[in-house]
């Protein structure tokens, strides 16, 4: 049996995304350098961090965002026929005055740190780019398929082995 799930309050919701930021501060001092610039190792490291921070961060917005949806539906669930919109007394079942808008604050900070951390980690891929060393010869949109030499186009050849009855392809 699955105990059922507290319900996070907003202010959860905003200590989650502090606790984030500070764990992604953390991981990142831990792998970049304290005296001089990054190097590419570094700098890799990094975008996994702000990557992973990223992963986690937009969880917590789905857990929000579910949340959210719960709530409007509750409130709505809760709204008796011919009640007004903003009426004051709290509907049975659903949030009180001012918690929908908690939330939505909640998740707009968590949408403006998922933001400026793309773009740091944007900023890191480019920086990363800038500095491989590419070989003599090779072009980016050279349009080639790796592993393959000589250029020549791939021409279809007998199987390698028989077809598997199970799949037709």
């Amino acid at each position: 049996m699955v105990a059922p799930e507290r319900r996070r309050s907003a202010s959860d919701y905003e200590q989650a995304l502090r606790r984030q930021e500070l764990a992604a501060g953390r991981a990142l001092v831990q792998v970049l350098p304290e005296d001089g610039p990054p190097g590419p190792r570094e700098l890799a490291a990094a975008r996994r961090v702000l990557t992973q921070a990223l992963f986690d961060l937009r969880r917590l917005a789905r857990d929000l965002d579910q949340e959210l949806e719960e709530l409007r539906a509750r409130q709505r669930a809760g709204r008796r026929p011919g009640e007004a919109q903003g009426s004051r007394e709290r509907p049975r079942g659903g949030a009180g005055p001012g918690e929908l808008e908690r939330y939505e604050g909640a998740r707009d900070a968590i949408d403006e740190v998922i933001e400026r951390w793309e773009g740091r980690r944007e900023q890191l891929t480019s920086e990363l780019e800038r500095r491989q060393p590419r070989r003599p010869g090779d072009r980016k949109d050279a349009g080639r398929v790796s592993g393959r030499r000589g250029g020549a186009p791939a021409r279809p050849g007998p199987p390698r082995s028989r077809r598997s009855r199970r799949s037709p392809g």
